[in-house]
C-alpha cells in the first residue's frame, strides 16, 4: 500500500473517488451590445437642409448673402453642426470609419461658421478691422483645405453608388468654384459655386431619403444606382496582401 495517498475508504474521502478526472467547462452567456441605428440619414439630411439654404442665398435665388448669414446662424450651430457631428460620432460607434470622419469633420465646421456670426465672440470685430481683400484671401485659404479634404473623400466613394458619388461630385465642384472665387475676387464664379451647391444639397437629402424609405415603409426602394459589384476573391486576396 502506498502510504503517501490515502485509500479511497479513507475518511478524508467520504465518496468514492472517480479515478478519472473531470473538465468542468462553464460557458458564459453571449455579450450583449447596443445596436445603433444607420446615423447617416441624420448627418445627410442636416448637411443637405442647410447647404440648400445657404447656395440659394449664395446664388441670390432668395434674400442677399449678408441678410442670409444671420438667418442661418442657428441652424450652421444646431443642426448642421451640432445634430450632424452627433451623426458622425454615432456612424464612429456602428463601425463606418469613413461617414463618421466625413459627418463630424463637417460638423465642426458648421458649428464654427456659424459660431463666427454671432456677436461677442470676436470674428466679427476681427473682420470689420482688417482689408476686404484680405478676408477674401484668407476665405480662400480656408476653402483650398477643405478642397483636398473634398476631394479625398470622392476617391473614397468611386466604388459606392452612383447617388454618393453625385453628392460628393457637386460638393467638389462648389468648394472648388468657391475658391476660385475667393482668390480672383469674381462674384461670378461664387455664384456658380453656389448652384453646386445647391444640387449637392438637393443630392444629399436624396441619399437619406433612400435609407430612410425602403418596401418596410415605402412601397418601393428608391434608385441609388449600384453600378460598381465586388469581388470576394480579388478582396480577400487584398486582404492577405495587406496583413
Amino acid at each position: 500500500m502506498d502510504h503517501g495517498v490515502p485509500p479511497t475508504n479513507h475518511p478524508a474521502y467520504p465518496y468514492p473517488q472517480d479515478p478519472s478526472p473531470r473538465e468542468i467547462q462553464i460557458v458564459a452567456p453571449p455579450p450583449q451590445f447596443r445596436r445603433f441605428g444607420n446615423a447617416a440619414a441624420l448627418g445627410l439630411i442636416t448637411f443637405g437642409i442647410c447647404t440648400v439654404q445657404e447656395s440659394m442665398m449664395k446664388a441670390g435665388m432668395s434674400v442677399g448673402y449678408d441678410h442670409g448669414t444671420r438667418a442661418m446662424t442657428a441652424q450652421s450651430i444646431a443642426v448642421a453642426g451640432i445634430a450632424q457631428f452627433a451623426g458622425g460620432l454615432w456612424q464612429i460607434a456602428n463601425g463606418d470609419t469613413f461617414e463618421g470622419a466625413a459627418f463630424t469633420s463637417f460638423g465642426a465646421a458648421w458649428f464654427a461658421k456659424g459660431l463666427a456670426q454671432v456677436p461677442g465672440t470676436g470674428v466679427l470685430d476681427y473682420q470689420e478691422n482688417e482689408s476686404p481683400e484680405l478676408a477674401r484671401k484668407q476665405d480662400g485659404i480656408v476653402t483650398l483645405a477643405w478642397g483636398i479634404w473634398v476631394l479625398i473623400l470622392l476617391a473614397g466613394n468611386v466604388k459606392s453608388h452612383i447617388a454618393n458619388i453625385v453628392l460628393f461630385l457637386t460638393l467638389n465642384l462648389q468648394i472648388d468654384f468657391e475658391c476660385a472665387g475667393k482668390w480672383t475676387g469674381d462674384k461670378r464664379i461664387t455664384k456658380t459655386g453656389a448652384w453646386f451647391g445647391f444640387f449637392c444639397g438637393l443630392s444629399a437629402m436624396y441619399n437619406a431619403a433612400a435609407i430612410l424609405l425602403n418596401e418596410e415603409n415605402f412601397w418601393f426602394n428608391l434608385p441609388v444606382g449600384n453600378w460598381y459589384t465586388p469581388n470576394p476573391i480579388a478582396d480577400e486576396e487584398s486582404e492577405i496582401y495587406t496583413e
